[in-house]
């Protein structure tokens, strides 16, 4: 895996499929935009792995993202020397995972997210147990996982209408993770995660 991920990667034509809107209006990253790193992390789940996302807590107003599946991540500070290690320490802060356990597999396609003004940069790492998260409450509700085979089944992609902040969005694309809707920013990166899991 280490190999495909510094190999041409499949870009924003994988990312689009999950995009909720379709055009590319919005690509393009502002002069201002703010640094995220975000960590797509692995752990052995028997023969199969499993991807961590959260759930970001609907109660913090603050947040544009709030209620939504994530992954791990946020803003790059200044103590970061760069976007992966920005990546690894959120990951430390939000859900507990010790970052001399993390080891880092490659970087996906950056994401620009209108909505907030980040571009963000995913990185994929992976651990070698199973995890007891320590969650950050102010953070995050809960963690969500899901097994690569469930992520890529055609059939976990679905569409359905979404309101959002009283407006609301028809025909979204989203993988259905049992009870949750993975959608947005996350399921554009999950998409190029899963087309490259699919090509190994």
């Amino acid at each position: 895996m280490n190999f495909r991920l510094s190999s041409p990667l499949p870009g924003w034509e994988a990312q689009r499929r999950m995009s909720p809107v379709q055009t590319e209006a919005y690509r393009e990253p502002k002069a201002n935009a703010k640094e995220a790193g975000v960590l797509a992390l692995l752990h052995p789940n028997g023969k199969d792995l499993k991807l961590t996302y959260i759930k970001r807590p609907q109660r913090n107003t603050l947040d544009k993202h709030s209620g939504q599946v994530s992954f791990p991540g946020g803003k790059k500070e200044k103590v970061d020397k760069n976007i992966i290690d920005t990546a690894v320490r959120e990951t430390y802060e939000e859900i507990g995972i010790n970052p001399k356990d993390i080891r880092i597999l490659g970087q996906l396609t950056p994401l620009y997210v209108y909505v907030s003004n980040f571009l963000v940069y995913p990185s994929v790492g992976v651990i070698d147990y199973e995890p007891d998260y320590i969650l950050q409450s102010s953070e995050v509700d809960y963690t969500i996982t899901a097994d690569l085979n469930e992520l890529t089944n055609p059939g976990t992609v679905q569409k359905r209408d979404l309101k959002i902040r009283g407006f609301t969005m028809r025909d979204v694309p989203y993988f259905a993770l049992g009870e949750e809707t993975l959608w947005g920013a996350t399921a554009m990166i999950t998409s190029e995660f899963v087309e490259i899991i699919r090509e190994l």
